[in-house]
Parts: structure tokens; sequence; C-alpha cells
């Protein structure tokens, strides 16, 4: 057989097992340890048996450096156990079936072994693994041309062992740094979400923190009937940074506390927080709503949605701008529709908005929207935009009635 097809054969034998493997921890970074050592034990054992059980088409003179791979393997990723047991069976095979010199084969192990002692215990690389065990390799099978007199195919076994372990200490090095990589990128998204949480929180508590000091700025003990309404919604406010603060501790999905509520209601109180920020901004605006409109919904996460979109509308627009808000039924839903005049957006914009994080303003977290269409989905409802550059935006939420 010519030597380039033993080359191939054995590599298919006895590497692409081994390859398979450093492919499957790749893509599989969540198996646990302890499984991920079976599988590589599996892996060994089975390039060692086929290099074994398919002798027959690799010449007896390059199988020798096809069945030590598997064992070099092992002591790279400090298998003891393994590293004995495959030593055994090459033993055996070696000295029977191959008919190498028992003292010679006890001579090569007796080194592997002190190599990889020191490897263990010394902290050595594998480079320096590979690199010792390749000259053991060479001085055995040198020592073996001395016994046997075949120069030619021994020194063809040296060439092929040389490319195979470069080859596997290649892939070895190259899965270990992609997978450090990979570790590193992971704890970078780890990092980076926790700081995208602390900006989620930041942006949505400031609202409702906003809104009492204003009403609490505007309180007047002498004005009872004002200071108590003003009261209420400072309450009702500080409920909502409180859910706000449970839904962001638990990093979990936004529970809601649903029930029936009178959605005409949950608008006017949402009018009243609204108006003095409309006022402030020279902001012309008009509420139509239909009347005893109920759905099945937690009023406070609604309150926050209906809110947040109503404030991005009138920052979107330029003083003496003009927001809308509509409030109707069709069908079996309700629509809650929120157009101004501002800035709009292109298709470009139109279609980031959509994405966690993406914000057009200075200061803003990009985290409102997203925010507001989670809330909206868990009340199996949708909320979408329409918008064009200079002309406003119309923002739409579609709700099922009760």
């Amino acid at each position: 057989m010519l030597t380039i097809e033993a080359l191939i054969i054995n590599d298919i034998l006895v590497l692409f097992p081994i390859l398979i493997y450093e492919y499957f921890t790749l893509y599989n970074q969540n198996i646990k340890k302890e499984k991920n050592t079976i599988i590589l034990s599996i892996v060994l054992y089975s390039s060692l048996y086929l290099s074994i059980i398919y002798k027959d088409f690799i010449p007896s003179e390059y199988q020798f450096v096809s069945i030590i791979t598997p064992l070099l393997i092992a002591f790279i990723y400090k298998k003891s156990l393994d590293t004995f047991l495959i030593s055994l069976i090459l033993g055996e095979y070696l000295i029977n079936t191959l008919n190498y010199s028992s003292y010679l084969i006890l001579a090569f192990f007796t080194s592997l072994y002190i190599i990889y002692y020191i490897y263990l215990f010394k902290a050595k690389s594998n480079n320096f693994l590979i690199d010792i065990s390749i000259l053991i390799v060479f001085f055995t099978l040198i020592i073996n041309i001395l016994i046997t007199k075949n120069i030619f195919f021994n020194l063809i076994s040296i060439f092929i062992y040389i490319i195979n372990i470069k080859l596997i200490s290649f892939s070895i090095e190259e899965a270990n740094n992609i997978i450090h990589m990979h570790t590193t990128l992971k704890e970078f998204e780890k990092e980076k979400n926790l700081k995208l949480n602390l900006f989620k929180i930041t942006h949505e508590i400031k609202n409702p923190l906003c809104v009492v000091k204003g009403y609490l700025d505007m309180f007047n003990i002498d004005n009872k009937e004002k200071s108590i309404r003003y009261l209420t919604i400072i309450n009702s406010e500080i409920n909502r940074t409180l859910n706000l603060l449970d839904d962001f501790k638990e990093f979990s999905k936004i529970k809601l506390n649903v029930e029936e509520i009178c959605l005409d209601d949950l608008i006017e109180e949402v009018k009243e927080i609204i108006v003095p920020f409309f006022l402030d901004k020279h902001i012309y605006y008009s509420f139509e709503i239909e009347e005893d409109i109920y759905i099945n919904g937690d009023y406070n996460r609604l309150k926050q949605v209906i809110l947040n979109i109503i404030k991005n509308a009138a920052e979107a627009c330029e003083e003496y701008g003009k927001v809308s808000v509509s409030v109707f039924t069709s069908t079996a839903s309700v629509f809650i529709y929120v157009k101004d005049n501002g800035m709009g957006m292109d298709k470009n914009t139109l279609d980031k908005i959509r994405e966690p994080f993406y914000t057009t303003k200075p200061y803003g977290t990009g985290l409102g929207v997203s925010l507001s269409r989670e809330i909206i989905s868990s009340h199996k409802g949708t909320l979408s935009y329409s918008s064009k550059k200079g002309k406003g935006t119309i923002c739409k939420i579609r709700v099922p009635l009760s």
C-alpha cells in the first residue's frame, strides 16, 4: 500500500473521532464536566479500537504511531485511569501482535510516564508534553530501526507521527482558545446585561419618581381637596415603583395582577398625571375616550405603558406641537391610539425601535418601548408604530376586551 494511502487511513481511523470530540466540546459548552469526561473516554477507546480492528488496512510498520495517538491524548487531558488502561492494551498489542521488543516497549512507556508526571505535577504546558513525546517516539523508532534493520518504514512512521501529533496539538490549542474566548464573552455579556438592567431600572423608576416630586412641589395643605387627590396619585406612583423594583429584583418575566378594570377611568388618571407635562412643554393635547370600556388586565402595568407612550409622543414634539389620544372598541378588542405631529421616524429608525436598548434620545436607554411591548404582550395584545420623518408618529395598542 502506498504511504499516502496509509496516512489517510490512519488519520481517518485515529484522528477523526478525536476531532469530532473537539468539535463537540466547542458547540456544547453547557454539558456537565462529568458527562464531557465520559464522552472523551468513549472517543479515546473508539479511536484505539478502530486502529486495532482495522489493522489490515494499515501496514504493520505504521501501526505503532497509529495506536499510540489515543494514549498521548489521554495524557494531554490528564485522564490518569484511561492512560493506565490504554497502556495495558497497547503493551499487549505491540509485543504480541506487532512483535516489538518487550524491553523496548517497557522503556518506551516508562519514559512516557516520567514525562507525564512532570507535566502533571510541575504544571508544564501541552507543548512540553507533545514535543518530548515526539523525541521519545523518535528514539524508540530509531532503536527499532537498529533491531529490525527497516529504515524506510520507521522513518516514514516518525514523519506520520509528527504530522498527526502536531495536528492534534493545534486542534486542542485552538479549541481551548475558542473555549476561553467563549467563556470570556459570556462573562462580558453577563456584565453588560447587568449594566443594561441597571439602566432599565433607572429609566423606568425615574418616571414615577418625577411624578411624585411634581405633585409634592404642588402640594398645598391649605387646599384640602387638591391635596387629597395628589396624595392618591402619589400613593399610586409609589406602588408602581415598588412593583417595578420587584420585577427587576427577580429578573423574571413580568407578573400581572389581573383584574377587571375600567379603561376610561385609567385614562382619566393618566390624563391628570400627564397634563402638567403638556402645559410645561406648551403642547396642545386632546383625549377622545369611549365610555364604559372594561378589560381584564393589570391596572398599574397598563398605566405605566400608556404614560410612557404619551410622554414619548410629547417629547418628540417641538413647542406648540400636538398629541392626541383616542380610545375606542372594535369587535372583541379595545384600541388606544397615541398620535403626535413631532419629528417622526424614518424606516430604519422605525425598524430599530423594536430592538431593546435602541434609542434616539441623548440620555435615553432604549428600554421604555421594549418594556411596554413586553407588558402589552403579557396582556395578549399588540403594540405597533407607524411614522413618517417630519410628519409625526402613531402608536397603536390593541388589547382584548373582557
